[in-house]
This record gives structure tokens, sequence and C-alpha cells, in this order.
């Protein structure tokens, strides 16, 4: 299985031929045109994650692909497949597994939005915007973790990282970061990854990794 990072924390994961598609936005990087596309999921309604646009680009490529969604993402995605934290699918050799409810607060005591987090083929684990976890009894084997975000700082960030115990963490949510923030945030989530023994694979725009 490949995954391959967009702007953001948009992913691309691939596997026999088919991919799946996380959360694809367009800021100040050129989205790829994405063929073989069997599913997208988008985590929730904001528009660092969801852009409509972009959703009906990969679906005239891609006219059977699914998009899956939380419910109030119907909204202004009527054909979407909604799920909640506990469904499981499998949609063309992906086997997913979602978990969680809530969007974590930006201002106190307020839940923005519903938010999903997925595991993918019992491997690869996305939280959305949330710090919200999947009990698969055992280490999480690769963890997306938000890098930066109004609802967070480092310190819960590396927490987070610390509870799931991930073999591989690579960040995401970074599109807010400058070039030099960037540095900032990646060497303290590097660090974290050498206290609990994980591997840190920070991937820029349109690069790929096995897992």
């Amino acid at each position: 299985m490949q995954i391959t990072k967009l702007e953001h924390s948009g992913m691309i994961v691939e596997k026999d031929g088919k991919k799946l598609v996380f959360d694809p936005v367009e800021f100040a990087e050129t989205l790829p045109e994405l063929h073989d596309v069997a599913t997208v999921i988008i985590t929730h309604i904001h528009a660092d994650h969801l852009q409509t646009e972009k959703i009906n680009e990969i679906l005239d490529l891609n006219p059977n692909a699914k998009v899956i969604a939380p419910e109030d993402v119907a909204e202004v995605l009527p054909n979407a497949i909604l799920v909640a934290g506990g469904d499981e699918m499998n949609v063309e050799g992906f086997d997913l597994k979602f978990f969680g409810k809530d969007h974590a607060s930006v201002l106190a005591g307020k839940v923005p939005c519903d938010n999903i987090g997925v595991v993918v083929d019992d491997k690869l684990m996305n939280p959305g915007d949330s710090f919200d976890l999947l009990d698969l009894n055992g280490a999480v084997e690769v963890l997306l973790v938000p890098e930066v975000a109004p609802w967070t700082k480092i310190s819960e960030t590396i927490e987070f990282m610390k509870i799931a115990k991930p073999k591989v963490v690579i960040p995401v949510h970074d599109g807010l970061l400058s070039k030099m923030g960037k540095g900032v945030y990646d060497n303290l989530l590097r660090g974290a990854c050498t206290e609990i023994g994980a591997e840190f694979a920070p991937l820029g725009v349109g690069e790929s990794m096995d897992i």
C-alpha cells in the first residue's frame, strides 16, 4: 500500500491499482488529476478539508467513485454515503472502520461540526480534526497526525502520539505553516517520535512512501 501527500490534510492511499483519497483541497498547490479512484473520504465539512469543486473534478474522472462523509456534510454533498463512528465497510478492497463523532473544540464548550476518523486495512489511521482513536488492540501502525490547528497545541499533539503508540507518524494539517514554522513543528514531532520509538515520516506535497 502506498500513501502520497496532497496539500494540507489531503492524502492518496493506493492499493492494487485503486485509490482512496482523503480530504482533497487546493490552496497554494495544484491538485493532480486523479484516476482509478474508488472512494473519497471527507473527514468533516470545513473548507480546508472539503471543496466541492475538487470533489466534482474527481467524480468527473471517476463517475463510479463513492464519496463518504459524516452526516452534516450532506448539506453540501447530498449524494455522499453518510457514516458514523462504529460503521464498517469495504470499498473495492479497502477495509474501512470509522470512529469518533465530533470535531475538536476550537472555542471551549462548542463543537464546530461532525468529524469522522477512519482506519484503512487495520493499518493506517486518520483521525481528521480530532484526537479520537480507534482501539486496535495494540499499537497503531501508521498514524496521520494533525501538526498544527486552532484547536490544539503541540503538547497535546505529542500526548496524542504517546497514547496511540504508532510505528510511523506522518504529519498532516500543515497548510497553515510557513516554511520556517514547518521546520519548527517537524523538529518537535521528530523528537517525540524518538521518545516513543516511532519513525517520523514528513512528506512534502506529491511525495510518497510505502506503508
